[in-house]
């Protein structure tokens, strides 16, 4: 049967019920009947056992995997249509991202046969993915002829010179020579096919001096002979450099409508320490050469902090020493292994796993450009992956079953089992030689209301202490893992929720408001330090439009880019609280970006927007200027 005589479409309906219908059909396009087979596929919405199947019977569902099979003698012959349809489903899809991602046929001898799976319809309504990046047309009227992303602090120019040659140091400090040096790699690797924007020699003669000014500030003083640049340090003017190659490309590229002033000041300074994002590499897989890339795509946009989110229930990423069974079982999906196929992923092994050599190409690139990389492995939920792996760290005497929001049974570290710290321990320890960041995030965040209930452990734990909730179980474990984090000399970052049940200590640690923006203002109360990063307006994943084909997902709303642009972080905080708001952070979550075509899509211009707003003041973002020059940015290199 060749790879493409199989063909799998789904159309779902907002009928039967308040999730709707979801109808699947499949096609044999062969010239063989089929029979004795399984249909596995994934997807994003979730058949439970409970759920009424009309045409087919619920072999295995784990999350959004799904086995099926055909009634009782039943052969699909060729050119004919095998169609399931299932009512209530677990919620209503907003999206075709939330509908079926990959899928294939298991033959009774565990023969494996491709399938084609289409993007899930609408009643029935055509349509394609969107999956092309959003443009913009002019700069608005009386906008500055300066293509700077995010935009300055302060701004005077005026008049235009030649931008034929490249930027050059005609005298510099040691530190202002190697910010030029990264600063000219940088470019060189965004812009591999246009004239170097930095060089030895050219027609843009730059002076690079020392100046009392904030760490990363910097200002830039525009001569008709010369461009003198001042910063108190290396990422000042690493950062003067950035602004100064962003306007020579623009210039360049659009020398219609932007040049590179002949007279003039700029004075810049950020609005925030952390200006971060996010990016989940445990649900798929991210090649070291992409986070390379976007390591580049931060530093240009002036972002300093790359979130690695390592762990989570459907995958592990790092190679840690005594613990093989990550390598082989955790980091892995597909069909017939403990992890099955998830997320669009195929029957195929699919994965990865960072060794030492790939995390140090990754921090020797961040620490060029002035990136700080923070790594996260996700506890005590999130672990579904790492409990496959090591089944050793439940309690044995547990009983039943408690499923977490994406639908994983009991995928949470139990607190109560020694060896857990005996793990943990020597996951820090790793983490804390490959990484050089003062911060370790260790999750914390939806733990299932009834995790542990079954564990005998847990219970006595429980009990000895007095503790009525699940919540202070999770808070003496996150305790226990951030002294393991004090003693290594590191600090403690973790979600929102471990703030809950007494929570971790606020010394030495922050936390990430996710959930809404208020939040953040109630952790402060608490005395914790505060990034930012509400799923309504931060979270990239989030779908920008109503739109069907517009991909990504729908449990916090739409998020279109002026939202993302207009939202304020730290408005409306009291005084008393402000200095605990460290800054902002875009979070990128992986679950629907099985296909890298979708992350120029999805990441921006809401990515730069956020950049712009952890950077630029309030009163100086203006929405019709920003949208003409983030056109002129780089995004992701797809093949």
């Amino acid at each position: 049967m060749a790879a493409t005589s199989l063909r799998l479409d789904s159309d779902w309906s907002p009928t039967y019920g308040e999730a709707g219908t979801l109808t699947l059909t499949l096609d044999n396009l062969s010239d063989q009947p089929l029979e004795n087979f399984r249909l596995a596929f994934t997807s994003h919405v979730q058949f439970r056992p409970h759920h009424e199947l009309l045409g087919a019977r619920l072999l295995e569902q784990m999350s959004g995997y799904h086995v099926i099979v055909p009634l009782a003698g039943f052969v699909l012959k060729s050119g004919a249509t095998w169609s399931i349809t299932v009512h209530s489903l677990n919620y209503a899809p907003q999206h075709y991202s939330a509908g079926l991602r990959s899928a294939y046929i298991i033959l009774a001898d565990g023969t494996i046969i491709p399938v084609e799976a289409g993007p899930t319809t609408r009643k029935h309504e055509s349509g394609l993915p969107r999956l092309e990046a959003t443009s913009f047309s002019k700069l608005p009227r009386g906008a500055l002829p300066v293509s700077i992303l995010p935009f300055p602090q302060r701004i005077d120019i005026a008049g235009q010179r030649d931008t034929i040659g490249a930027l050059y140091l005609a005298e510099a400090t040691r530190e202002a020579q190697a910010a030029f040096n990264a600063a000219a790699a940088l470019a060189r690797r965004l812009y591999p096919s246009g004239p170097e924007l930095f060089g030895e020699a050219g027609v843009i003669a730059c002076l690079a001096r020392h100046a009392a000014m904030p760490e990363e500030g910097y200002r830039i003083d525009f001569g008709p002979s010369v461009v003198t640049l001042l910063a108190g340090g290396q990422k000042g003017f690493f950062y003067g450099y950035v602004t100064l190659g962003q306007i020579l490309h623009a210039a360049r590229n659009k020398p219609g409508e932007f040049s590179f002033p002949l007279t003039g000041v700029i004075v810049d300074a950020p609005r925030f320490a952390w200006r971060g994002m996010l990016l989940d590499v445990a649900r798929q897989v991210w090649r070291v050469d992409d986070l390379l890339r976007i390591l580049d795509l931060l530093a240009w946009r002036k972002l300093n902090r790359f979130h690695l989110h390592l762990s989570d229930d459907e995958g592990w990423r790092l190679d840690i020493p005594g613990y093989p069974q990550l390598v082989d079982v955790a980091a892995w999906r597909g069909q017939g292994r403990a992890i099955p196929p998830l997320l669009g992923s195929p029957p195929e092994p699919y994965g990865i796993i960072y060794s030492p050599a790939d995390i140090a190409e990754l921090t020797r690139r961040a620490e060029q450009l002035l990136v700080t990389i923070v790594p996260e492995i996700d506890i005590p939920g999130h672990s579904y992956a790492l409990l496959q792996a090591l089944p050793e760290l439940r309690d044995p005497s547990e009983i039943g079953v408690y499923r977490s929001f994406h639908g994983f049974p009991n995928n949470a570290l139990n607190p109560a089992v020694p060896k857990t710290y005996d793990f943990l321990q020597t996951v820090f320890d790793e983490l804390g030689r490959l990484f050089p960041s003062p911060w370790i995030h260790i999750g914390g965040d939806e733990v299932p209301e009834h995790a542990w209930l079954g564990s005998p452990l847990a219970r006595a734990l429980m009990q000895d202490h007095g503790w009525k909730h699940v919540a202070q179980l999770q808070s003496h474990f996150l305790r226990r893992v951030q002294e393991m984090l004090r003693r290594l000399g590191r600090h403690t970052g973790a979600w929102e929720e471990a703030a809950l049940g007494g929570g971790i200590d606020a010394r030495d640690s922050y936390l990430v408001a996710w959930q809404n923006s208020a939040n953040g203002i109630t952790l402060a109360e608490q005395g914790y330090d505060v990034v930012l990063a509400p799923a309504e307006a931060y979270y990239l994943n989030m779908a920008q439009s109503d739109d069907w084909w517009d991909p990504g997902a729908s449990w916090g709303g739409t998020v279109p880019l002026e939202r993302t642009y207009a939202y304020d972080p730290g408005g409306g905080w009291p005084k008393q609280i402000q200095a605990q708001l460290l800054g902002v952070q875009a979070c990128l979550w992986s679950e629907k970006l099985d296909d890298r075509w979708l992350f120029n899509r999805i990441a921006f211009p809401r990515l730069s927007a956020i950049a712009e707003s952890a950077w630029t003041p309030s009163v100086g973002k203006d929405i019709g200027r920003f949208q003409v020059m983030h056109a002129l940015m780089p995004g992701l290199n797809v093949e």
